[in-house]
């Protein structure tokens, strides 16, 4: 993972393994079977984050109501 702790302007998409090949950090030794990379972008600064799948829901549930995501 190489983020910011604030952005200007966040995006996140799901990119290809090419992506990171800029980045000095070698990260693609780090990504394992199953792990997906996303470019986190904001105004005038990129990174990635590897991990898992990426989810969201939004729903019109109450305050501790069970996770539409389970």
């Amino acid at each position: 993972m190489e983020i910011r702790s604030w952005f200007d302007g966040v995006t996140i998409e799901e990119v290809d393994q090419d992506y990171l090949s800029d980045f000095r950090s070698n990260p693609v030794d780090m990504i394992e079977p199953g792990n997906k990379v996303y470019s986190v972008t904001g105004t005038g600064w990129h990174g990635f984050v590897v991990g898992g799948i990426l989810s969201a829901r939004e729903d019109e549930g109450e305050y501790m109501a069970p996770s539409g995501l389970m």
